[in-house]
């Protein structure tokens, strides 16, 4: 007996029968299966055979066939790929890493934008879909992961999950594994109305800094001082830092670059220099090519990089100290706060100092700032620059600002004594 399942032809042209294994037409007998049904038609564009799907009965492909005929006739570039959504996952997921999957900018996706696309697509999407056909997934079975996900995830997750779903329908549209993306119009629940990010003062993150081991403090000091990215920390090298001019080149590292405003000068403060001086004077004076921030291990997922994660969990350790029964043991040092709170916390500081919104809006890596009073938006989009020695002008309004800032609390502190 063949392997291979054995198909006849019908009464109905170009429609055949897929017989069972066990059928008695593979030993040349009358069919004694439950036999299913396929049309196929020339596609004069790709020079191929176009396949239906197997359906129940011969009149039913014989219709499938006649859609797909149709289908052809208008341009439309029918699906047969019998691929499931697991596999296209994981396909599209290792294409991504080759680079043959491109992103939407057509560029290759970052390592942080694949970790993002796994964790989304494994954890949500293929518990969900895994087991059916990547071209019969519809909108309703999107939504339903959507639904399902609002009560406990934040509106941003939801959204990165819905946007991995697309990234991985864009992949399969382009292969011809599927002719539509389900997750277009899917509604959207509303992000959060109450923000998480938190403002420090300047008291305040001194003394957060000043409880963490120097190696710890100098990531949360670069955002909280030059309004770095969790990325750009994470791939900032050692000789992105001039210490003579006095600025640190962040986004020079096209894997940490969010866009090309990213790429940028930002002066550093008298604070800032102090941490790094003593930091790269601890290590040794390291070469120019070291990470500037490394990570505790070398090796493993991280490849020697910084683990944000890592981090946070030895600073909420050190600024609320606990027993091991999980219990407060030790004076808290402060509210915790995350890089990504530093750094909003410097735009507001920033803004505090008196700079320009522009300023600001370059000083942050935006492309255009988000909102300038009294100027229309088409005004700081095209016809807004920072002028020469802006720069400079900055680093000296912001270290006097720190400075009165340090003063004020300390007169207070004397006042309440």
């Amino acid at each position: 007996m063949s392997a291979v399942p054995k198909d006849t032809r019908t009464r109905y042209q170009a429609v055949y029968a897929r017989h069972r294994l066990n059928c008695a037409v593979e030993t040349g007998g009358r069919c004694d299966c439950s036999p299913s049904y396929w049309g196929k038609v020339w596609d004069r564009a790709s020079n191929k055979h176009r396949k239906t799907r197997f359906m129940a009965s011969a009149n039913a492909a014989r219709h499938a066939k006649e859609d797909l005929r149709v289908s052809l006739q208008r341009g439309t570039v029918p699906v047969s790929s019998a691929l499931r959504v697991a596999g296209a996952i994981e396909a599209f997921l290792a294409a991504a890493e080759k680079g043959s999957a491109l992103n939407k900018h057509g560029r290759r996706y970052k390592p942080s934008a694949i970790r993002d696309l796994r964790g989304a697509l494994e954890r949500h999407v293929q518990p969900a879909l895994g087991r059916q056909r990547l071209d019969d997934v519809h909108r309703a079975d999107v939504q339903v992961i959507v639904d399902q996900m609002t009560p406990e995830w934040s509106g941003s997750r939801v959204r990165t999950v819905v946007n991995a779903i697309h990234s991985l329908y864009a992949w399969a549209q382009d292969r011809e594994l599927a002719n539509h993306d389900p997750a277009a119009r899917v509604r959207l629940p509303a992000m959060n109305a109450k923000p998480r990010d938190r403002v420090a003062t300047v008291q305040e993150m001194e003394a957060l800094l000043g409880a963490l081991d120097p190696a710890d403090a100098l990531p949360y000091a670069l955002a909280v001082y030059a309004t770095a990215r969790r990325a750009e920390i994470r791939h900032a090298r050692v000789e992105d830092v001039d210490l003579e001019l006095g600025v640190i080149y962040l986004g020079a590292d096209e894997r940490g670059r969010k866009s090309r405003a990213a790429q940028r000068a930002v002066p550093l403060v008298k604070p800032l220099v102090s941490m790094i001086r003593r930091e790269l004077l601890r290590r040794g004076r390291p070469d120019g090519k070291a990470l500037l921030c490394p990570g505790h291990k070398p090796g493993g997922k991280n490849s020697g990089m910084l683990s944000f994660e890592a981090l946070q969990a030895r600073a909420d350790a050190a600024w609320a100290p606990k027993g091991k029964d999980g219990q407060p043991a030790g004076r808290k040092v402060g509210e915790r706060i995350t890089a990504h709170e530093c750094r909003h916390t410097c735009a507001s500081w920033l803004d505090a100092a008196g700079l320009r919104p522009v300023v600001v809006s370059a000083l942050m890596g935006h492309s255009t700032p988000a909102h300038q009073p009294g100027a229309a938006r088409i005004t700081h989009q095209r016809y807004t620059h920072v002028l020469p020695g802006e720069l400079a002008e900055a680093k000296t309004l912001f270290e006097r600002w720190l400075t009165a800032a340090n003063e004020a609390s300390s007169v207070a502190a004397e006042h309440k004594s």
